[in-house]
């Protein structure tokens, strides 16, 4: 179980720090800037992008999900007020990387006292339209806290969710999401019932969760059309990289090497592929490199035995 829990964490980090090296690049300019293939993280080309994290550091994505741990081990349960001000602080201290919604919703004047309010009105002034993977890209944890109670998992999952992100299709990405996080670290089994039930689960919050995945996640990554600029931050094209990942990865690296080659929001579609690979695989199958070269790794691995000891599992 712990290795999974590490798996879950690091697969995360890892993910979202390789994935960088070929975020918001089309296909063809990730075959430009990396011929034989990116597979460290001193490949990474310093542009003007990338340039403001050092080799092997993660991004937003997992600072975000950071932030929720450190509520956690604070707080010792979900607190939706203290999780918020931690990305506040967190935004103001560092943001790099930081998404359109997250950015309006935060500097809302409702976020502080209400921010569930806060998110909703930016979604209602989207038309409605507005279904960003930013709070997708930083909701792993949620899946190993209580990861055996599916109840709370969901609980947990929506209300962190519409700290910032309100739209149906967002909050059910994050729910499945935990849920197969949980799943797999009580070693359930991959097989059709199980990705059925996942789907139902999606079914709760939006009719176009399914739908999407269905229609999108074959064989061939390329289906998810991760480079497409008019979509390239959408929910449920990172969830599908996930979905992807879980039914046609056969090892960590191959899983995420394949996600960040296609180009787009490379990061987080790593990161949150790399979360379910590493509750699949667990940390020990992470390739040992990436592991190594992980800025703060040595920190990371702190951070983890503290949620392990919060679980009362050490």
């Amino acid at each position: 179980m712990e290795d999974k829990i590490k798996g879950v964490i690091f697969g995360n980090a890892v993910g979202d720090a390789i994935g960088l090296g070929t975020e918001f690049m089309s296909k063809a300019m990730v075959q430009h800037h990396y011929p034989n293939g990116l597979t460290d993280y001193k490949q990474i080309v310093q542009d003007k992008h990338r340039s403001r994290w050092q080799l092997g550091e993660w991004t937003d994505d997992t600072h975000q999900m950071l932030c929720i741990l450190d509520s956690l081990l604070a707080n010792k349960r979900i607190d939706i007020k203290d999780i918020g001000l931690t990305i506040v602080d967190w935004a103001h201290n560092d943001g790099r990387g930081t998404g359109r919604t997250i950015y309006t919703v935060i500097g809302s004047p409702l976020f502080m006292n209400n921010p569930h309010k806060a998110a909703e009105e930016y979604w209602l002034k989207s038309k409605k339209y507005a279904a960003a993977n930013g709070a997708l890209m930083r909701t792993s944890v949620l899946g190993i806290w209580e990861y055996n109670n599916p109840e709370k998992i969901r609980l947990n999952a929506e209300k962190v969710c519409k700290i910032t992100h309100y739209d149906p299709r967002c909050v059910g990405s994050c729910v499945m999401l935990c849920l197969m996080i949980s799943r797999l670290l009580q070693g359930q089994i991959i097989n059709d019932d199980f990705m059925e039930e996942m789907l139902q689960e999606g079914d709760r919050y939006d009719a176009r969760i399914r739908e999407y995945l269905t229609a999108h996640v074959r064989p061939d990554i390329a289906v998810l059309a991760l480079e497409d600029k008019a979509s390239i931050g959408y929910t449920l094209k990172a969830l599908g990289c996930a979905w992807w990942a879980l039914q046609y990865s056969s090892s960590f690296e191959k899983g995420i090497s394949k996600i960040i080659h296609e180009g787009g929001d490379a990061d987080t579609n790593a990161a949150i592929a790399g979360a379910v690979l590493g509750a699949r695989f667990g940390y020990e199958n992470i390739p040992q490199r990436w592991l190594n070269g992980l800025a703060k790794k040595d920190w990371l691995l702190d951070q983890v035995k503290q949620l392990i000891s919060a679980m009362d599992m050490s």
